[in-house]
């Protein structure tokens, strides 16, 4: 059953990105032919600025998911009752500042944003932006932890899958009939009430046995402070680029950066869907079968370093062919910056490096020793930001992002091989050290490359064959250095068949 979630989540995860990349690249496209670079600026930063407001949530969803584990594992209906009746009690509580904190965003940020768009309009699209995510935080989100301690997280991708294409779908259509941005936001805050009915349905369903007044009101999730601090300084340091640049700079340079980021998070969302709908078997057995962990933990790390260093060893050598193709016939801005994949990349992978560690950390309970570094990363990130912005502009914040990123690497590291699991770092590095040689030379070869793609078909085919050869020797070199994808790979083959 484990296995068949498993696959669940990841056809459904991936399937669906694809689907969400392919319109995901077609509507920037249509925002910048259609309303301009200031617009699609403007509506990215908005985005950002919204990853802020979410930490209300902050800490809810990890410490609710954490304790989970056991109850889940075990079928002890008593104890998942409790959990989520906590959990509920503190999404339903902040929503209520949410939507004060959202309203008081709207009515300030028209006043402090670079643009050319008028009040109005900016006040309207904040507003539905927000009203969307107090839709979820009241009633979504602790459903979505139980779904996805459960290994159903498909149910939610597919929920959010049809919502997207919905939402494109409206973005389109409105966008050539030429409407009003926030005519759009307002389209996607309709879409999240059909996504709430769908859920309702589905919990009702199945999970209708859920008691939540099985905790007593002074009931707390451990901890819960432990993770806020840690996404906090995570929503600092991810998301400041973008406003930086758009309060010093101007929301035109922002929407190069958007541009660029766009096509770096639709890549890292193809292997995130992977990663969200198998993470929960870490989980799960370091709470029942920790003997087993330690092969699970190398595994996953090979996987999803080795995996996220084809993909960006291949999107480095074909981004500045594909951006030179998706912005032509724009001129109101500069979009092709040399320098700027190479920091992309290199936040991606750095990023990942830490992703398995940083769960271990969690699942152990370290919470609270991870949380300090990742305060020091983001004031870090935020202050390298402020001083090269002026000078350097779009790469220094980039390069700032870079800087700050191997602190956490580096202890999440220590932690997870030193402390609990009580080994050396010898398969650690390795692993870590074979992808970043990968991704060096795969940097010092395209030196030599000269790719020029003149259709979308041809950036296709090229696409395809630059994958696969980064596949071919990826996967080698992360099988020599750990022989269990090997036997993981041989095991899959035989279910298969």
């Amino acid at each position: 059953m484990d296995r068949k979630k498993a696959g669940y989540n990841v056809i459904s995860g991936f399937g669906s990105q694809i689907i969400i990349i392919v319109l995901g690249l077609i509507i920037p496209r249509i925002f910048l032919t259609n309303y301009g670079s200031d617009t699609n600026g403007l509506t990215s930063t908005v985005t950002q600025i919204f990853a802020y407001m979410a930490l209300f949530e902050a800490g809810i969803g990890q410490a609710t998911r954490n304790v989970l584990y056991a109850p889940v594992k075990g079928n002890d209906k008593k104890g998942i009752s409790y959990v989520m009746s906590v959990s509920r009690r503190y999404y339903r509580k902040i929503t209520v500042y949410y939507g004060l904190g959202v309203v008081f965003l709207a009515l300030l940020l028209p006043l402090i944003i670079k643009s050319h768009i008028n009040y109005w309009t900016i006040f309207f699209l904040v507003i539905f932006e927000g009203m969307t995510q107090v839709i979820s935080f009241w009633f979504t989100q602790n459903w979505m932890q139980i779904l996805m301690v459960s290994g159903e997280n498909y149910i939610k991708v597919n929920a959010e899958m049809l919502g997207r294409v919905g939402g494109y779908g409206i973005k389109i259509v409105m966008a050539y009939a030429g409407l009003n941005i926030a005519i759009i936001q307002f389209g996607y805050f309709v879409l999240s009430l059909i996504k709430l009915v769908y859920y309702y349905y589905y919990m009702k369903r199945h999970y209708d046995w859920i008691d939540y007044s099985a905790a007593p009101k002074d009931a707390k999730l451990p901890a819960r402070n432990s993770f806020i601090i840690t996404e906090i300084a995570w929503t600092i340091f991810s998301s400041t680029d973008l406003i930086i640049l758009s309060m010093f700079c101007s929301t035109e340079l922002a929407s190069v950066y958007a541009i660029y980021n766009m096509v770096f998070s639709n890549v890292n969302s193809l292997l995130n869907s992977v990663y969200l709908g198998t993470h929960y078997i870490l989980g799960q057995t370091y709470s029942s079968k920790q003997d087993d962990y330690i092969r699970i933990h190398d595994s996953f790390t090979s996987i999803f370093v080795g995996s996220i260093t084809i993909l960006m060893s291949t999107t480095y050598i074909l981004i500045l062919p594909f951006i030179k193709l998706y912005t032509k016939g724009i001129t109101d801005i500069n979009y092709i910056y040399t320098s700027v994949p190479l920091f992309f990349c290199m936040i991606q992978i750095l990023s990942w490096s830490r992703f398995i560690t940083g769960n271990l950390t969690a699942l152990a309970g370290y919470a609270k020793q991870t949380s300090r570094v990742s305060v020091i990363e983001a004031f870090l990130n935020i202050a390298v930001s402020l001083v090269l912005v002026s000078k350097f502009q779009l790469v220094g914040v980039l390069c700032a992002t870079v800087v700050a990123l191997p602190f956490k690497v580096v202890y999440c590291a220590y932690l997870s091989d030193k402390v609990i699991l009580k080994r050396n770092f010898t398969r650690t590095i390795s692993i870590l050290g074979v992808n970043y040689g990968i991704f060096a030379v795969t940097v010092y070869i395209n030196n030599f490359l000269s790719l020029r793609i003149n259709s979308y078909f041809e950036f296709l085919f090229k696409a395809i064959a630059v994958l696969l050869i980064c596949l071919l020797i990826g996967g080698v070199l992360n099988i020599v250095v750990n022989r269990n994808l090997l036997l993981i790979g041989r095991k899959i083959i035989k279910r298969c068949r």
